[in-house]
C-alpha cells in the first residue's frame, strides 16, 4: 500500500487488489489525534466516484469531528448530474455498476480492514451517498452503523440488524414512500430487539441529491447532515466507547480513546491532602476580648502590658494605630 496528497485535506491510499488492479482511496483524519482516533467510517461515494469536492468535503467535515475517514474509488464512475435526474444515462451506468457490485464490496471491506488493522479503529460505520446507499446497506452487516444519504433504491433484501439511517427528500426520483415502508418493514423482520434498527428522516420539498451537490436549501441540508453525524455520535462516538475499553492504564482510565488524567499529579494531590491532614484536634477559638479593654491597656503609661489572650497581630497594630491618631 502506497500513500500520496492529494485535493482535500486527506491524502490518496493505493494498493492493488486480487487482480492486481490498482486502487485508489482518499484517507483523512484529525492531525491532532493520530493514534487515538478510535472510530472511524468508510464513505461509498455517489456514480461521480470518490474525487469530487463534495464527497471530499463531506469526509473532511467528518474526520473534523473526530472520524478517521476513508472513501474508496468505484470500480465505474459516471456524471453527476445523470444521477440527480435519474436519467437514461444513469440507468445504464447503474446496471454496469451492479454487475460490478461484488468488486466494489470488496473495496469496501479492505477499507474496512484497513481502518481496523493499520489504524487502530475499533468501530467503524459506513456511509452511502446516492448509489453508494445501495453498496453501504448491503455492506451493513460488517459495520457497526450505517448511515445512508439520499438512496437511489431501499432494496428490502438489504435490510439488517445493524443500526440504520435513511436520510432522504420526499421528492426523491428514486424511491418514495412504499419503497421506505417496504424496506422499514423488512428492516423490522430482521431484528431481534424490541427496538427497530432503522430510522428514517424523511426531508419535506426535497429532491434527490439535496444535501451533496445538489443544495438549493442550505437548512434543509444542514439538518440532514446534522442527523448523520448525531447518528453516528449515537453508535460510534470515541467518548461513549472509550467507558467500555479501559485497558487498565491509569493515565488512560477510560481506554485510548478517552480523556487523559495525570496519574502523578493525582498521586501528589491525595498525598498532600494527608499531610496536611491535622493530626489533633484544634482547641476551640476564644471568645474575642472587648476592644476597649485591649485600647486602655495599651495607651497606658505602663512599661508593660499583658494580653489577656493571644491575639493576631493585624488586630493589635490596628489598636496602635487608633492611639496614634488620639494622641496626635
Amino acid at each position: 500500500m502506497s500513500m500520496s496528497t492529494g485535493h482535500g485535506a486527506g491524502s490518496i491510499v493505493e494498493w492493488r487488489d486480487s487482480d492486481d488492479k490498482l486502487v485508489q482511496a482518499y484517507l483523512v483524519y484529525p492531525d491532532g489525534h493520530v493514534g487515538r482516533i478510535m472510530t472511524g467510517v468508510v464513505i461509498v461515494p455517489d456514480c461521480a466516484g470518490f474525487s469530487t469536492a463534495y464527497v471530499r468535503t463531506f469526509a473532511d467535515k467528518l474526520s473534523e469531528q473526530g472520524y478517521k475517514v476513508i472513501v474508496p474509488e468505484l470500480p465505474t464512475t459516471g456524471a453527476t448530474n445523470d444521477e440527480w435526474t435519474n436519467s437514461g444515462m444513469f440507468r445504464k451506468w447503474r446496471d454496469a455498476a451492479v454487475a460490478l457490485e461484488p468488486e466494489t464490496l470488496d473495496r469496501v471491506e479492505r477499507c474496512r480492514d484497513l481502518l481496523k488493522q493499520t489504524y487502530e479503529v475499533q468501530r467503524v460505520g459506513i456511509l452511502g451517498l446516492g448509489y453508494g446507499a445501495e453498496v453501504a446497506l448491503r455492506a451493513a452487516p460488517s459495520f457497526d452503523c450505517v448511515a445512508v444519504l439520499s438512496p437511489t433504491a431501499l432494496p428490502p433484501s438489504a435490510a439488517s440488524s445493524t443500526p440504520t439511517l435513511v436520510v432522504t427528500g420526499d421528492r426523491n426520483e428514486f424511491i418514495d414512500s412504499s419503497h421506505v415502508k417496504a424496506f422499514l418493514d423488512a428492516s423490522h423482520e430482521a431484528t431481534s430487539s424490541a427496538f427497530p434498527a432503522v430510522r428514517v428522516r424523511v426531508v419535506p420539498g426535497q429532491r434527490h441529491g439535496f444535501a451533496l451537490s445538489r443544495i438549493a436549501d442550505e437548512d434543509a441540508a444542514t439538518l440532514a447532515i446534522a442527523d448523520i453525524l448525531d447518528w453516528f455520535i449515537t453508535h460510534l462516538h470515541r467518548f461513549r466507547v472509550a467507558a467500555c475499553t479501559s485497558d487498565g492504564d491509569p493515565w488512560w482510565p477510560q481506554g485510548k480513546n478517552g480523556p487523559f488524567y495525570n496519574a502523578g499529579l493525582g498521586l501528589w494531590q491525595q498525598q498532600r491532602a494527608e499531610w496536611i491532614k491535622p493530626v489533633l484536634p484544634r482547641p476551640p477559638k476564644r471568645p474575642p476580648v472587648p476592644s476597649e479593654t485591649i485600647f486602655e491597656g495599651l495607651s497606658s503609661m505602663k512599661r508593660t502590658f499583658e494580653l489577656p489572650q493571644p491575639m493576631a497581630l493585624a488586630d493589635i497594630v490596628e489598636l496602635y494605630v487608633d492611639i496614634w491618631d488620639i494622641n496626635l
